[in-house]
């Protein structure tokens, strides 16, 4: 059974009982990420710096917060570590996000459905008569959704009968998750519905060959 988490958070150094009282919580936006793993990798990092008692990454909102020492630069060691990178890094919560997803191309049947999990009752009145519709559900923080991403813009690129409808699932505790990822274990999760609204199939992961076999079955 699929582990669910509530908050994703990589979390290194000493647990929350060893943080001093006078420790100084650091809250740090990364902006501008193209995956989680960039801002794991940087709270790893973090977590075993002299002075650092906890780093945790949450990737929903592209923060991290550090708990350390009052007289420890927490930016300018961030800075120190991700140096190459291509995200910023920014002082303060609320200022953190993700890379926007490939820009459609131009005539493209692209619409966003749902935003950060928000619930989607009936996938039905989505669909378009007369075109396959891929339905991807996917998430701003996840690689393998973003080569998917890229993949089917050359696709209708290429092909007016094909439609893509996006709903992003902010994370698995959502209502949108709740609702259609029960047992799903990976992202992203992709059904296509032939021309007649027929599901033909659903596949989680980066499945490219399947989903492009897929579309081809439901063109027919």
């Amino acid at each position: 059974m699929r582990e669910i988490i509530l908050l994703v958070l990589a979390l290194v150094g000493c647990g929350a009982a060893g943080i001093p009282k006078d420790s100084q919580r650091t809250v740090l936006s990364l902006a501008n990420l193209d995956c989680t793993s960039c801002g794991e990798a940087l709270a790893g990092k973090l977590g075993k710096h002299a002075g650092v008692y906890q780093a945790a990454f949450d990737r929903r909102r592209s923060e991290l917060t550090v708990a350390a020492v009052p007289t420890l630069d927490v930016l300018a060691s961030a800075k120190g570590y991700s140096e190459g990178e291509e995200f910023t890094l920014v002082l303060g919560a609320g200022k953190g996000g993700y890379l926007p997803w490939a820009k459609p191309p131009e005539g493209a049947d692209v619409k966003v459905i749902a935003a950060d999990g928000a619930d989607v009752p009936v996938l039905a009145p989505h669909l378009v008569a007369g075109k396959v519709t891929v339905v991807d559900f996917a998430a701003a923080w996840c690689e393998p959704c973003r080569t998917l991403d890229t993949h089917l813009m050359g696709v209708i690129a290429k092909r007016s009968d094909v439609a893509y409808r996006k709903l992003d699932i902010g994370d698995w505790d959502s209502p949108l998750a709740a609702r259609y990822l029960k047992g799903v274990r990976a992202l992203p999760y992709v059904i296509v519905f032939a021309k007649d609204g027929r599901k033909v199939a659903a596949i989680a992961g980066l499945e490219l060959a399947r989903v492009d076999a897929a579309i081809d079955e439901a063109a027919k």
